[in-house]
């Protein structure tokens, strides 16, 4: 049995979360709580040694780190893919999730941290104006690439890891308000919309976030 060890709003959880479930396969979340300190515990710092999520186990398996639980995902289950079969379409569907890992994540994550993390008498407002700019202008370009590739995922017609690695950091823009005027990005509005409609992604929506 897989069992797949996350914490609710963690964008690199929920990418693998989405994985499973878009790839049909049964597995064991096991919600762990950042504030009663179960990320430190000894058992979870024996799957995640610096104490993050996700974590997975299969069987004898222990693995960490979101890029190589989806790596190992498909490459051990190949039933319902989720990365192209032409080595070109997978290594562009690579630099995808690239896009978003390294150039979205930085600005976000500045966000996140001010907005979820810090009081509100002690946010800097300089480095919050900033980093909307930053997201604003990093999805600018995902909708010009998106857009220019003609089909309903971001990758063309077919539904790949780019759209489960893109779509929880979507979501945490629209959590901080961050997320332009859909009339500026008419492409990314309609995916969002397809995104959400999809089985896997009630099946996988943070916890906490229902309240």
């Amino acid at each position: 049995m897989i069992r797949f060890y996350y914490v609710s709003g963690s964008p690199f959880s929920w990418r693998v979360q989405l994985t499973l479930e878009e790839k049909g396969l049964e597995y064991e979340p096991v919600l762990l709580q950042a504030s009663k300190g179960e990320m430190r515990t000894d058992e979870h710092l024996a799957r995640s040694p610096h104490g993050k999520v996700p974590a997975l186990t299969d069987g004898d398996l222990s693995l960490y780190e979101s890029t190589a639980i989806v790596e190992y995902l498909e490459e051990r289950y190949p039933d319902n893919p989720v990365m192209p079969s032409d080595p070109a379409a997978r290594g562009l569907t690579r630099v995808e999730e690239l896009e978003c890992l390294l150039y979205f994540f930085e600005p976000m994550g500045k966000l996140g941290r001010q907005l979820f993390f810090t009081p509100e008498d002690e946010r800097d407002e300089k480095v919050v104006a900033e980093a909307r700019s930053e997201v604003s202008a990093e999805l600018a370009r995902l909708e010009s690439r998106a857009s220019r590739r003609g089909g309903e995922y971001l990758m063309g017609s077919t539904l790949t890891r780019a759209d489960l690695t893109w779509l929880p950091f979507a979501e945490m823009t629209v959590r901080t308000s961050s997320f332009p005027d859909p009339a500026q990005l008419p492409w990314l509005g309609a995916w969002l919309k397809r995104m959400r409609s999809r089985p896997a992604y009630e099946a996988s929506y943070p916890p906490h976030w229902r309240a």
